[in-house]
């Protein structure tokens, strides 16, 4: 067998590498445990991931994202998704998703870990990432405008309890996430768009998701530039080694940011 040449396996339980598609092993330590795409469906292309259930059962359409047609869910104000995580993920994981929120005032909540019973979690805040935690408030990035997608990504190392956040591929902050904030409780329960009981519901946006994967540990901030969601599951066969530089300057050429404004910084 040609040394130059590695295969890369597909993406469904497959490792991050296979995302990647640039023939240049990585190590198998982050394994995609769900996949959404929203194709008229809530279920996974995982058939081990249980399927997304909706507080109020939302609708699809076609999006432009980035210039591409897209399938996308659209939810309403208070009518987002839960995830039953139970087996997929812990205290160690990545969470992707692309999405877009119909209003960018004050704060509008993208993912909540504590069974809708806790005010913290991943926010944007007047169009800017920030996970509020009462005490310590971490936020950075451009800020987005309503109507505009997006991709967020959230990481907690269980090693060290460091959780980084990413917008559009980019680091805007980390923390140390010592009092288990990002930790899912012990209903299992991981609640998407969906705000919770203490702001009796006040913070939250209708918008429109167009895909959203997790996976079971940490991605590099390499392995997050390189991510996609746009793009199905399916990868193309492997690249040889010595192409694999080549490929990755080729796909980010390709990979089309959206256009944020300047930044702003977070309202008290």
């Amino acid at each position: 067998m040609n040394k130059l040449f590695i295969a890369i396996a597909p993406l469904a339980g497959a490792t991050i590498a296979g995302l990647w598609s640039l023939g240049a092993a990585l190590p198998a330590k982050a394994a995609v445990v769900a996949n959404y795409q929203f194709q008229n469906t809530l279920s996974s292309t995982i058939a081990s991931a249980p399927d997304l259930v909706p507080f109020v059962l939302g609708s699809y359409s076609s999006a432009s994202i980035g210039g591409t047609p897209t399938t996308v869910y659209n939810f309403g104000k208070q009518q987002g998704l839960s995830l039953d995580a139970t087996g997929l993920i812990s205290d160690n994981y990545t969470i992707a998703a692309l999405l877009s929120f119909d209003d960018i005032s004050d704060y509008r909540k993208i993912l909540d870990f504590k069974n809708l019973t806790s005010d913290t979690g991943l926010y944007t805040n007047d169009g800017q990432l920030v996970f509020y935690d009462e005490d310590n408030e971490p936020s950075g990035g451009p800020t987005v405008g309503p109507g505009t997608f997006f991709e967020v990504v959230l990481t907690r190392d269980s090693s060290n309890a460091l959780m980084t956040a990413y917008f559009d591929g980019t680091p805007v902050f980390s923390f140390s996430d010592s009092s288990s904030l990002g930790v899912i409780s012990a209903a299992n329960l991981l609640n998407i768009f969906q705000d919770d009981a203490p702001t009796e519901g006040n913070e939250s946006s209708s918008g429109s998701v167009a895909g959203l994967r997790i996976f079971d540990n940490v991605l590099t901030d390499a392995e997050v530039a390189a991510l996609d969601l746009r793009t199905p599951s399916a990868v193309p066969g492997p690249l040889p080694l010595f192409g694999a530089a080549a490929a990755f300057g080729w796909s980010r050429r390709l990979r089309k940011r959206i256009a944020t404004p300047l930044i702003t910084q977070p309202q008290a």
